[in-house]
This record gives C-alpha cells, sequence and structure tokens, in this order.
C-alpha cells in the first residue's frame, strides 16, 4: 500500500513538471519550478518503487526454471505453457519498470530543454500541423522536397533578432530502399528498408534580401569571390552579378568564410523569406540534459542552463546580413 502511494505522488508529481515544460515562459517560472523540484526532493526521491515489478521478475524466472525440472509431476502441455506464462510476465515486469524509468528522464528532458529555450530567447510552437507546414514549406524552398514517405515538420521554436523574426525547424523525412536477392534457385524476393533523416535550420524574415543564395539553385546566374576559401563553402548564384558583389564586399566575405563557414545552404523567396539548412546542435534539444534523478545537481544546472553557441552565432548572422545588405 505504502510503495502504490509513493509511486501515486510521483507519477502525480511529474504530471506537474511536464505541464510546466509546456507552459514555462520566463526565468522566474523556471526558477519557481526548480524551488518545487528541491521541496519534493526533501520529502521524497525521483524513483519508482519497483518492489511488486521485482516480485514478478522473480515469480517468472522460478516458474521457467521449474518448467523444465524432470521430478515435477507435468504434462508436456503445462511445461509449455509455464514457459509461456513465465516468459509474458517477465517482459511485462521489464517494460513497467523501462517504463517508469523513461518517464522521469523524459520529464527531466523536457523541463531542461524548456529552460534551454528560455535562456536563449526562443519559444516551442505546439500550434502547427507538422504534415501540412511541410507542404507549405515544401512549396517554398526545394530543401523540403525530399523523403519517400513521413514527411512532416516534428518541432519548431519561433524568435527574433533585432525584429526580425525567425523560425527553428526540425525536419524528419523517411527514405526507402528496395533490394532485390535471389536464392540458388532462381526465385527473387523483395525487401525494403527505412532510413530515417532529419534536417534542422532556420526560416528568417528579411527586409529586401531577395536577390541571392548559397549552395541552392533557385538563380541561373552564378558568382565567384576572390576568395578561394569562400568558394570552396560556398556556391553562389545570384538574381544579378551587381547585387552579389555588391552584398559580398571583402568584408563579407571574410566573414562568411571565418564566421559563418557553419551554413550548410541559404536559399531565398520572392518575399524575402531565407531558409538556412544549419547543424543540428543549432536545437535545444540536442543539448546534453542531466538527470532529474540526481535533483540537486539537475536544479542547479535548470536555474543556469547552458547555452546553444550555433544559434547564437546564427543570430549574429542575422544581425551580419541585416547590416550589409
Amino acid at each position: 500500500m505504502q510503495q502504490n502511494s509513493r509511486n501515486k505522488i510521483l507519477k502525480e508529481h511529474l504530471g506537474e513538471l511536464q505541464a510546466h515544460a509546456i507552459t514555462a515562459k520566463s526565468k522566474d517560472d523556471i526558477d519557481r519550478v526548480a524551488q518545487h523540484i528541491s521541496r519534493f526532493s526533501q520529502r521524497s526521491t525521483y524513483k519508482f518503487n519497483h518492489t511488486l515489478a521485482i516480485i514478478g521478475l522473480v515469480l517468472a524466472g522460478l516458474s521457467s526454471l521449474l518448467s523444465f525440472w524432470a521430478q515435477m509431476d507435468l504434462s508436456y502441455d503445462q511445461r509449455i505453457w509455464m514457459r509461456v506464462g513465465g516468459f509474458v510476465m517477465g517482459v511485462a515486469c521489464i517494460i513497467n519498470i523501462w517504463l517508469r524509468l523513461a518517464s522521469i528522464k523524459r520529464v527531466g528532458d523536457e523541463l531542461y530543454v524548456r529552460s534551454v529555450a528560455i535562456n536563449a530567447g526562443i519559444e516551442r510552437d505546439y500550434s502547427f500541423n507538422g504534415k501540412s507546414y511541410w507542404r507549405e514549406l515544401k512549396s517554398l524552398f526545394p530543401l523540403f522536397n525530399c523523403g519517400d514517405d513521413s514527411q512532416s515538420i516534428t518541432k519548431r521554436y519561433l524568435g527574433g533578432v533585432d525584429s526580425t523574426p525567425f523560425t527553428l525547424f526540425e525536419f524528419k523525412y523517411v527514405n526507402v530502399t528496395t533490394h532485390y536477392t535471389t536464392d540458388s534457385n532462381g526465385n527473387s524476393r523483395q525487401s525494403k528498408s527505412r532510413n530515417t533523416i532529419y534536417k534542422y535550420g532556420m526560416l528568417v524574415q528579411f527586409a529586401n534580401f531577395n536577390y541571392l543564395c548559397l549552395n541552392a539553385k533557385r538563380f541561373s546566374t552564378k558568382w565567384d569571390s576572390a576568395s578561394r576559401a569562400f568558394n570552396k563553402l560556398f556556391k553562389v548564384r545570384c538574381a544579378t552579378e551587381i547585387q552579389a558583389a555588391k552584398f559580398f564586399d571583402p568584408k563579407v566575405v571574410l566573414a562568411f568564410a571565418d564566421n559563418f563557414n557553419f551554413i550548410k545552404s541559404m536559399d531565398v523567396t520572392s518575399q524575402s523569406v531565407a531558409c538556412f539548412e544549419l547543424p543540428k546542435n543549432i536545437f535545444p534539444t540536442q543539448v546534453k540534459k542531466p538527470s532529474l534523478r540526481k535533483p540537486a545537481d539537475f536544479v542547479q544546472k535548470l536555474s543556469h542552463p547552458t547555452e546553444i553557441p550555433m544559434l547564437e552565432k546564427s543570430k549574429n548572422l542575422i544581425q551580419f546580413i541585416n547590416q550589409n545588405k
């Protein structure tokens, strides 16, 4: 009875933390959650009581062992059922323990990612349809026209720099490969393998920046700088060479080659919406996360979350383009 009460209290507490991971808006909200965790850890632990599950595992193992004991007066069918029952019970107990451990990790991770995002000045957006949003972006940018199945924008964060709004996106798609094999009798077989791929990047609404792209093919005119290092990193296509040359003066070329060489591609629409494909560590979900099962360490890191260096570099990129376009 006591263990059920303990598990129930922890489960309800995790539900509260998960709600905060969605609704927290400011550092003050995060600090209040940190205090809540500290108070809870003083009277309880972030560990479920697995006594019943462990007893179930022991009984499952005992049932399986007894089914092999020759001196047991059991029929063949009874022995089979004992083994099947023991296996099912053992798997159920293991899954129960794993789900409980996973729930603590999931809630802790979500809460810490929320703190990282707030610290970085971005906010998770839950109010969109991932499939519909992908179709919208696909109509604008060739970057999203890939994959054989399950294309979707799985996460997005909203932010802004100098009144320039941006959106971070996580794009998921699946490539399906068909394999053909022939056995010794000449019979052919077909099988398929699925490979899930993620892409990360940033959509930025500029003003009057719609005349060039990097490592993308929106425009037909090519432009090369005098820098071999820059030309190796970026293939510039533009509306006119004059516009490209005006933007990419020596100072800008040097900055892109030295400070912004992490850009995988940049494409723009006629409405000056730019799509940057960037490394995955721009996303707050990619940071290393502390364990909620160690509450003292978790609270300290929750109140002082790590920064996202790649996101800060990307914000600097937005500012730099605004200053030089």
